[in-house]
């Protein structure tokens, strides 16, 4: 990576219009693909208030220009790999010509840290389900595929990383991500007609 390069927490001279630029830019070829995500069409304050109070925006610099952005954000889970409070991952962009330069990966190791410092021993994230570089990724990063979640025009696949020791089995992790795959395969089907998923099953 660039030594010129900065990885900090947004510092308030850049604009959360910004934001939604590298987040736009950066999924351009996602877009081409088919592989449409909601939060790269969010604007600037919609982005801001989706992070909220309990979230922190943290931007690769390069110079005066926000080249990458992650967000992690303090939530409560309910789902049984995270229960109690967890750290969420969100808004993570990489402008296409700094891509492949070690970018992400120290935007990533700033946020896992700031996790541990905020307690949070669980992160999760998710993406549509056929954006493959990404949920290659993180794989090799050490999250787990939990689940698979139906939106209205696509699939997520939901990953987790226990910062401490996972406190599960592999083979109990792969069991229960296949059964909720399967069972949200079962009740919605995509309308390719309408570009969107709809329930229809158990």
């Amino acid at each position: 990576m660039d030594s010129e390069l900065q990885i900090v927490e947004k510092p308030e001279w850049v604009s959360w219009d910004e934001i939604h630029e590298v987040l736009w830019k950066a999924h351009e070829k996602n877009r081409e693909k088919g592989v449409i995500m909601s939060y790269p069409s969010l604007s600037g304050e919609e982005i801001k208030n989706k992070i909220g109070d309990n979230g922190k925006l943290f931007v690769a610099v390069d110079g005066n220009k926000v080249v990458g952005t992650l967000a992690l954000i303090k939530k409560v889970g309910k789902q049984w790999y995270n229960k109690g409070e967890y750290g969420y991952l969100c808004f993570g962009a990489v402008l296409p010509e700094c891509s492949g330069k070690g970018v992400y990966r120290s935007l990533y190791k700033l946020v896992e840290a700031t996790a541990k410092q905020m307690d949070l021993s669980v992160l999760t994230r998710d993406t549509n389900e056929n954006n493959a570089r990404m949920l290659k990724i993180t794989k090799q990063e050490g999250y787990y595929f939990v689940e698979c979640k139906a939106w209205k025009d696509h699939f997520n696949i939901v990953r987790a990383k226990w910062l401490d020791k996972c406190p599960y089995h592999t083979w109990y992790i792969k069991t229960r991500f296949i059964l909720s795959k399967m069972i949200i395969k079962l009740r919605y089907k995509m309308d390719p007609q309408k570009g969107k998923v709809k329930r229809f099953g158990i």
